[in-house]
């Protein structure tokens, strides 16, 4: 049982990491886009590298989430052992 709680845990944490990048990291990309950036500032990513970074990052947990898919009987059966 603590096995299926553990893994129920490992899921809520990769949706709320799927939530923030979301809500949180898309919003930042937005205001960053229409910020008024001066010359003399840090050289930063612009919005198009921002965007596509997050969306790299997005494909990679979903990677990430479909292997878990995959091996989640395996991890609840082990006890989280491999």
């Amino acid at each position: 049982m603590a096995a299926q709680e553990n893994y129920a845990t490992f899921r809520a944490a990769i949706v709320l990491l799927q939530e923030t990048v979301d809500e949180h990291v898309r919003g930042f990309i937005a205001k960053a886009e229409d910020a008024d950036i001066p010359a003399e500032a840090w050289a930063v990513p612009d919005a198009d590298e921002l965007k596509s970074l997050c969306d790299k990052a997005v494909r990679e947990i979903e990677e990430f989430t479909k292997d878990a898919r995959k091996y989640e009987a395996e991890l609840v059966a082990k006890n989280w052992r491999v």
